[in-house]
């Protein structure tokens, strides 16, 4: 595909809730014109890309690269908590494309990870995950945002594997009476109780209205954010942080069982970014590690974050190189 090299790429980084774009001019392997919007501002994604190519005044583009919340399967894709379709026929038509490429979200941040630098990753428990002192390793990816996303990387002599999960969709398990108590009161209004039920933005709003119920409370609605800003001043906030953290590190413990992360489980995205203080102090490493049996084992996986934004588009930008060969 050499023979792309002055096209222009579009990259976009779509999720439930907001859509990174960048272009790639040819050759030059950066990232240029940044924009993120909100999705449910446009009807379509069609509409989004057409707004940021006149909001950078781009006329035409020839390759596009997608990264986006849901599983690829079909010519038509439906983005997961998200009202905008990905139409491979309809974009390449549209746009006159010479190249489209599409991958799940958390793939991409797979991609990404594989540069990832010592100073990238800030380390949450004893054991730190470092990644570039190892020439093999086997890591999993956990994000919760508008949902929760996961994501696998094993690194060989051979090469480099990388997959998505759907960790979101999992079913969650309760841990304990509170976490079971919980978990009925979310089954009223939920025919399948997931992982991201409660391990998500909207998900740590799903548990603090059942704390509220469970506490016998007239039940009102705040959103992520406010939870986690009225803690100190609000118990049923405070609460619902608490079982944010202990529950995500639950889910990442059994996920890293069942992927094998051995070396490492990574954290993403701006959920965690924005509340790194809280999550240290919380009980995710107490989650991640009571696993019976496997309790002592898990002692030794390095947990840590990636405190990089932008994985996914800078995944795409991964991607990218290899597949125009630069």
């Amino acid at each position: 595909m050499s023979d792309q090299n002055n096209n222009i790429s579009l990259l976009a980084d779509i999720g439930g809730t907001f859509c990174r774009f960048s272009i790639i001019h040819g050759d030059r392997p950066d990232l240029k014109d940044y924009e993120k919007i909100k999705c449910d501002d446009f009807d379509c994604l069609e509409d989004a890309i057409d707004w940021y190519l006149q909001e950078i005044k781009q006329q035409d583009i020839e390759n596009i690269f997608f990264a986006i919340a849901a599983p690829i399967q079909g010519e038509i894709i439906k983005i997961v908590n998200n009202h905008w379709l990905v139409d491979r026929n309809k974009l390449i038509n549209k746009f006159n494309l010479k190249y489209f490429k599409v991958i799940n979200d958390f793939k991409s941040i797979a991609y990404a990870v594989i540069d990832l630098k010592e100073d990238d990753i800030e380390s949450i428990g004893e054991n730190s995950c470092n990644l570039s002192e190892k020439t093999e390793y086997s890591i999993g990816i956990v994000g919760p945002g508008t949902g929760l996303g996961g994501s696998a990387v094993k690194k060989s002599k051979e090469g480099e594997f990388m997959s998505a999960l759907e960790l979101g969709h999992v079913g969650f398990s309760p841990q304990n009476q509170l976490q079971k108590e919980l978990t009925e009161v979310l089954e009223k209004n939920h025919t399948r109780v997931i992982n991201e039920t409660l391990v998500s933005g909207p998900g740590i709003e799903n548990t603090f209205e059942a704390i509220l119920e469970l506490n016998g409370q007239k039940v009102y609605s705040m959103q992520s954010e406010d939870i986690f800003t009225n803690i100190n001043n609000c118990e049923f906030a405070s609460q619902s942080v608490d079982l944010f953290f202990e529950i995500l590190g639950q889910v990442a413990g059994d996920f890293t069982l069942s992927i094998g992360a051995f070396d490492g489980i990574l954290l993403t995205g701006d959920l965690i970014n924005n509340h790194l203080d809280l999550l240290k102090s919380s009980q995710f490493s107490k989650g991640f590690i009571n696993k019976n049996d496997y309790s002592e084992m898990m002692k030794s996986v390095p947990t840590g974050v990636i405190r990089l934004s932008d994985m996914g588009l800078n995944g795409l930008l991964e991607l990218y190189k290899r597949e125009i060969k630069l």
